[in-house]
């Protein structure tokens, strides 16, 4: 089966139960026929821009960034518990969140469309925001401040 195939797999297994972590991912996967490693679908994963979010019945569930509703986005934003830092290096920001919490932050802050933000990058515990040009660090930090009202510089 190919890589295709598989993420599209993977997009109808996460849209239609709750998934809480790469090895339950793994394991439905292998049931319907795939041989993969851990390894390639967390490559799947990132490259599908898969995030977590916040679930009553099992902590953490996967969800594709297009199924993240309004609702759901505002559910996300909980920077007074998983946003540790913010600092700046020339005009990129660089938020720095508990562990797990960076890709969730990430998608919030895409999803909003705003004119000074070009994009974000996430890792685990970090995320890297590219202002759009022309605009400056100081304008980046309002706009974070806007999103996020009690966040304070490093």
């Amino acid at each position: 089966m190919d890589k295709d195939n598989r993420k599209q797999d993977i997009k109808r297994i996460i849209s239609t139960q709750k998934i809480s972590g790469q090895d339950e991912l793994l394991v439905a996967l292998k049931n319907m026929g795939y041989e993969l490693t851990q390894a390639t679908l967390s490559r799947d994963i990132k490259e599908m821009g898969i995030a977590k979010m916040p679930d009553h019945e099992k902590g953490y569930i996967y969800v594709l960034p297009k199924n993240i509703g309004h609702n759901d986005r505002m559910s996300m934003n909980t920077p007074n518990n998983s946003i540790v830092s913010v600092e700046f290096s020339y005009n990129f920001g660089i938020i720095k969140t508990l562990p797990g919490f960076a890709s969730s932050i990430s998608i919030f802050i895409d999803s909003l469309d705003i004119k000074e933000i070009a994009g974000t990058i996430a890792g685990d515990d970090t995320i890297l925001i590219i202002p759009r040009e022309p605009h400056t660090k100081n304008e980046l930090w309002i706009t974070l401040q806007r999103i996020f009202p009690k966040l304070s510089l490093v």
